[in-house]
């Protein structure tokens, strides 16, 4: 029953997005590499001109959601924050029953600025809390501490917001399963409407690969997956993907277009947008994105276009990411062509395995599957 509200929900919606990159954190630090310190970059209002300058090239565009983030978007001041609401307003057709989204850090939302939020139109925001723990916030380089989280979700709820999503990370060096128990029976106290969850990982040249980061080995790591699949389905909340528990009908349904490989449009540095086939990205770098619009009016700096095939394994792969699976009839009516003989062949052997399971006309991945689903999608690329 779950499954099929969450299914009616996003077919009644319409089939584009729009995502602008606000790449503004406190410092930085270890996972914000593009970060841009506002209490001190006098650039803000001059990338703010670049977005307006962006945006205006779509307007007139029919927007179903709106997500805001990519770093600390709430640090930007009560007028920055009016002026990039305006600006969304003034090019696109939105409605603002429609789901508006932004993302914030736990020490940059005060009850005055959670109002604001509120009374601007967002009807959703995500605090990257990230674990209830201090010595992993200490770890991590948050900026914010435990009780930060609480104040910050608390003015949330004051002004208004009935739907905010929590961060959580795990696989930290050295965790038990009683630590990441507690972590979760912490965070679900907040009595939040949606969780992400993600396991921490290591990248290359980062801090911590310079270091030698050892983290939990994937035995223990699907362990823990497990742990958090049966405490939160405890608490309420079931899993529509990999890494996203909700309430029912509380679903990130800006998230949900891009498992389903609809349109988007990105603003913004680094921003991805993609368009009935068409893929395009901007420049990755402050400096680089400002010039480039400054001089064209556009900061697009690679496109491709991708064939209906590309298209269709695309779609199957992100769609395997949700608990409801993906219709492969469908998808191939959608792009007008046919899964390969080869696909149809690894996908009858992962259900065999147990990976994958069809029922009711859809393809869908076991719990088994979705601890090594990225060395799964490897063999249907």
């Amino acid at each position: 029953m779950k499954k099929t509200a969450l299914k009616n929900k996003v077919n009644a919606q319409a089939r584009t997005g729009l995502y602008i990159h606000i790449p503004f954190c406190q410092k930085k630090c270890f996972f914000c590499s593009f970060a841009v310190c506002v209490a001190k970059d006098r650039r803000t209002d001059e990338y703010l001109d670049a977005l307006s300058a962006e945006a205006a090239q779509y307007r007139g565009n029919m927007i179903e959601t709106v997500y805001i983030g990519g770093g600390t978007p709430t640090l930007l001041s009560h007028a920055q924050l009016e002026r990039l609401c305006a600006m969304i307003r003034k090019n696109f057709k939105v409605e603002d029953n429609h789901e508006w989204s932004i993302e914030t850090n736990p020490d940059s939302i005060d009850a005055a600025k959670a109002k604001l939020l509120h009374r601007l139109g967002f009807n959703r925001i995500s605090i990257g809390a990230q674990t209830m723990h201090s010595a992993y916030l200490k770890f991590l380089g948050r900026t914010h501490q435990v009780k930060d989280i609480q104040e910050c979700f608390d003015a949330l709820r004051q002004a208004g917001f009935s739907n905010i999503n929590l961060d959580m990370m795990f696989g930290f060096p050295g965790q038990t399963r009683q630590q990441l128990m507690k972590d979760i029976s912490a965070l679900t106290r907040l009595q939040s409407e949606h969780l992400s969850i993600y396991n921490l990982s290591v990248e290359n040249n980062s801090l911590f690969h310079r270091l030698k980061l050892s983290l939990p080995d994937n035995h223990k790591m699907a362990k823990f997956y497990q742990t958090i699949i049966e405490d939160l389905e405890k608490e309420g909340f079931y899993q529509y993907e990999i890494s996203n528990f909700a309430k029912t009908g509380k679903e990130s349904f800006h998230n949900i277009l891009y498992w389903e490989c609809q349109n988007y449009i990105g603003l913004g540095m680094g921003a991805h947008s993609h368009v009935d086939g068409k893929r395009f990205w901007n420049h990755g770098k402050l400096y680089s994105y400002l010039k480039e619009m400054k001089a064209n009016e556009k900061a697009v700096e690679g496109r491709e276009s991708l064939s209906p095939q590309r298209r269709l394994t695309e779609a199957v792969l992100f769609g395997l990411r949700m608990n409801q699976g993906v219709s492969i009839e469908k998808l191939q009516k959608r792009f007008d062509c046919p899964i390969s003989v080869r696909q149809r062949k690894q996908i009858a052997r992962f259900i065999h395995n147990g990976f994958f399971e069809s029922k009711n006309g859809f393809l869908a991945t076991t719990l088994k599957g979705r601890l090594v689903l990225d060395e799964l999608c490897g063999y249907l690329i």
